[in-house]
């Protein structure tokens, strides 16, 4: 039974084409070449997505140049970006408040461009690439196995990055303790425009709080030929997104002439995670990406979580072992700061959907159209860098609560900090004290 770092001649199996499976084959063939090994990595990818799908939104957010260009040791495709975000509008009710984020560009792309060119770099590093879907696994104590669409192979670890994918995970479930995360669910939409009309919107995406029982959130992405609008909630679906649509709010940024012209695209449900799986690692096997649900709670920036998982998945198992142990204690301890953070990610979202169930969002970014300490939080929820721990300590829970109340009773004394000018919040990015 060895279950030492990887030698000369071992195999790792990878299931799963997207950045998290991708970004785990480029860094296992980056460092196990510097280490002087011959690692050979074989990775399944199972469906393959045309130019018109929708698989996600396409937003590249921060750090993912240095994620790309400092983790993985690749370039940043700069080639793929359609659009440059240089922050977000937050919508609730008849309210709205634009964050600027400070130079913290997120970068648009087309929504598999970036799988895309994370798998063909893989590929040209030397990974072996099998079409087709996974029909078995196997794990025991002297290796694992795979039986796919194109072909049976045996190998030393497996890597799970199939997301949540279903058929896949309940493969994995039957042979190991895995089990995969609690999941919200999202559905997209594509709706072509004119471009002169997109070039005179904002480069800014907008984020809507909606009042509907079933929509915890919605996104409007404007891209150079057309918007993304995805909706995301427990029980999402088609006729949600048609009464999302059909809010004033949205009307206002997409009106009805252009949602109604020609034929729009609707996804399937889509599943992201809302918290890491249980045991996500064990003895030849270990998960990365959404399959190992290590994202942000409430916040999701995948695509840099999918790339950072599968890196050190790769050094794990290239300088520690590819036992249970290594996986807990050099990878997901990576990741603890993640895994503390879940309380206040499930508290946070508890707030979120009392406070659109009982109308409280509109009166919050009202008050803080007043403050600008409550927009530099704003900031921070949005941009999804920081911990939700980090946050409340970065600011006082209850210094907080009382700028909100102050936000919104006239009559209250000041705080400490002035006040600013609504038309100041947008232009500007406070530190913390």
């Amino acid at each position: 039974m060895r279950l030492e770092p990887l030698e000369d001649g071992q195999r790792v199996i990878i299931i799963g084409g997207g950045p998290a499976g991708s970004s785990c084959a480029i860094a296992l063939k980056n460092l196990s070449r510097k280490l002087g090994r011959d690692i050979e990595v074989v990775l399944y990818e199972g469906i393959q997505f045309g130019p018109d799908c929708i698989k996600r939104v396409g937003v590249l957010a921060p750090p993912i140049v240095q994620t790309l260009e400092q983790t993985l040791g690749i370039p940043f495709p700069c080639q793929l970006v359609a659009r440059k975000i240089v922050g977000y509008y937050l919508h609730s009710g008849r309210y709205s408040i634009k964050l600027y984020m400070g130079g913290n560009l997120s970068y648009v792309a087309h929504n598999v461009a970036i799988d895309a060119y994370l798998l063909a770099v893989a590929a040209r590093m030397g990974v072996k690439i099998i079409p087709g879907l996974i029909k078995d696994i196997k794990i025991n104590h002297k290796e694992v196995a795979v039986e796919g669409e194109g072909g049976g192979m045996r190998g030393d670890v497996l890597v799970g990055a199939f997301g949540l994918d279903n058929s896949t995970a309940k493969l994995l479930e039957k042979v190991t303790p895995y089990r995969r995360p609690r999941a919200l669910y999202s559905i997209m939409t594509k709706i072509p425009a004119q471009v002169e009309y997109l070039r005179g919107c904002e480069d800014y995406i907008h984020v809507f709080l909606p009042s509907m029982n079933e929509v915890e959130f919605g996104v409007v992405t404007p891209k150079l030929t057309h918007f993304i609008i995805n909706i995301a909630g427990a029980k999402v679906n088609y006729h949600s997104l048609e009464r999302f649509l059909k809010l004033p709010e949205v009307a206002e940024l997409v009106p009805p002439e252009i949602i109604s012209t020609g034929h729009r695209l609707v996804s399937q449900p889509i599943a992201f995670p809302l918290e890491p799986a249980r045991h996500s690692y064990g003895d030849r096997y270990v998960t990365v990406g959404d399959a190992a649900g290590l994202v942000r709670a409430y916040k999701g920036n995948g695509i840099n979580a999918a790339c950072v998982t599968g890196a050190k998945a790769a050094e794990v198992m290239l300088t520690v072992g590819i036992s249970h142990d290594a996986f807990l204690y050099h990878y997901l301890h990576a990741f603890s700061d993640i895994v503390k953070d879940l309380p206040y990610g499930r508290a946070v979202r508890r707030l979120v959907l009392f406070g659109e169930g009982y109308g409280l969002l509109p009166l919050l970014i009202h008050a803080a159209e007043k403050d600008r300490t409550l927009v530099n939080v704003l900031i921070d929820f949005m941009m999804g860098q920081k911990t939700y721990h980090k946050i409340l300590k970065d600011w006082g829970g209850v210094e907080l609560v009382y700028r909100f109340l102050k936000g919104l009773i006239p009559w209250m004394p000041p705080a400490c900090v002035g006040e600013v000018r609504p038309s100041e919040i947008a232009m500007s990015r406070f530190s913390p004290k």
